[in-house]
């Protein structure tokens, strides 16, 4: 919708001239525009040399101007189950991955060791009370790894 502003219209009548269906006039020195014949091609509001004839957009139809919505428009989105779980679960097995892992497998390497070791009676362990020359006590994985840095 076009207007003129009153105030900045000077009367010259270039906008009478260009409008194509002659929906303007002028009246008391001011330009009027009849809205009924009005195409709103918009040639008058270029060519109007102090910018009096503006163009008026209704907020409703503006793209841009954000709108509340009621409370009934609003729906409610389900997300699945495996969506909403798959983070947790990515963060467990990277915690188990991370912590847990690496200690279950050196518990179960040691206890292969032990098991693994010579003089041993039925995997229980070594009988002997004390270590000779040389020797160290038991072995085992876990004693070598200290062993060599």
């Amino acid at each position: 919708m076009l207007y003129v502003d009153e105030k900045r219209c000077s009367g010259c009548g270039f906008c009478v001239d260009v409008c194509p269906v002659e929906a303007i006039t002028l009246q008391d020195d001011v330009a009027a525009i009849d809205q009924n014949l009005c195409t709103e091609c918009e040639a008058c509001a270029a060519t109007c040399p102090e910018a009096a004839i503006l163009t008026l957009t209704e907020p409703a139809l503006d793209p841009y101007v954000e709108r509340e919505i009621a409370p009934y428009e609003r729906q409610q989105v389900t997300v699945p189950l495996a969506t909403r779980l798959a983070p947790a679960i990515g963060s467990a097995l990277f915690f188990l991955g991370r912590e847990v892992v690496p200690r279950v497998a050196d518990y179960v390497l040691d206890a292969l060791d032990r098991r693994m070791t010579p003089g041993s009676i039925g995997g229980r362990g070594d009988t002997r009370a004390t270590p000779g020359e040389g020797e160290t006590s038991g072995g085992g994985r876990r004693l070598r790894r200290r062993h060599r840095g």
